[in-house]
């Protein structure tokens, strides 16, 4: 197999609105906090307040002049919900040229805006929408968002390669994804998230595992491999999110940014 380029993808997931309200809030109360500690005989962090002290800055803050409206007052400060981090992809550009273009210009987003859907033909701020946990996470639809939609630079559709559909799919894996149909790959894509198998693994195990392989190979263009330890955890972090949405659908995770190293 060919020396690969290497694509990369920064994937967020979480709510950043709602985190950076919680923020402000927990700044706004630690203000007053700090303002009255020494008048009400109460510790300087909020961190440190008993249940007692906390009613007792809820009925500061509720008397204070910058306060409107009832505040969420907590000794528990707003943990990030967000994570920012870069999914590195190997991609097979000689064994799968047509496809791994495609994939590299969705990256980069030089081709502008497209004539057929007037959206960008552009992977960033694009949703990862669908999560089948222990089988694949999948991406990339710019044209609906929702995982109904999708084009190539080439135009709504483009052909199969071959040689990616002889490579066989292990963890880590990414290939397009075409629905059921032959020759309909556009600019939608998924990871594989089967685990690989290991002598570990018990008779039945590995019978799972080749049965949810044998979903894949050959019947979908692999053009890429996920290999370095960082990208793999991310993987993991991944497959571990709470869906969110129904069925299969995934919420609030996007494609941050993206480019081709």
């Amino acid at each position: 197999m060919s020396e690969p380029t290497r694509g990369w993808m920064k994937i967020g997931h979480g709510n950043l609105e709602t985190y950076h309200s919680e923020l402000s809030q927990w700044g706004t109360n630690q203000r007053i906090l700090t303002q009255n500690h020494e008048t009400y005989g109460l510790p300087s962090n909020l961190e440190q307040l008993d249940e007692d002290q906390l009613d007792i800055l809820r009925d500061i803050i509720s008397h204070s002049s910058s306060s409107k409206g009832e505040v969420n007052v907590t000794n528990i400060p707003p943990s990030n919900p967000v994570f920012q981090e870069t999914l590195y992809i190997d991609l097979f550009t000689k064994d799968c040229p047509i496809t791994t273009q495609n994939f590299m210009h969705l990256l980069k987003g030089d081709k502008g805006i497209s004539k057929l859907s007037s959206k960008p033909l552009h992977y960033k701020n694009v949703r990862i929408h669908r999560l089948v946990k222990d089988f694949i996470v999948q991406g990339g639809d710019i044209t609906r968002n929702n995982g109904s939609g999708g084009e190539s630079i080439y135009g709504p559709k483009f052909n199969d390669e071959k040689n990616g559909l002889k490579m066989k799919f292990q963890y880590g894996t990414v290939a397009m994804a075409c629905g059921s149909s032959r020759n309909s790959n556009s600019s939608q894509f998924f990871v594989c998230l089967v685990p690989n198998i290991t002598e570990e693994d018990s008779k039945e195990e590995k019978e799972r595992k080749k049965r949810m392989l044998g979903k894949l190979d050959g019947k979908y263009v692999v053009f890429g491999q996920v290999r370095d330890r960082e990208s793999l955890e991310l993987l993991g972090k991944l497959n571990a999110l709470e869906m969110g949405g129904e069925g299969e659908e995934l919420e609030g995770c996007w494609i941050d940014g993206c480019g081709v190293v």
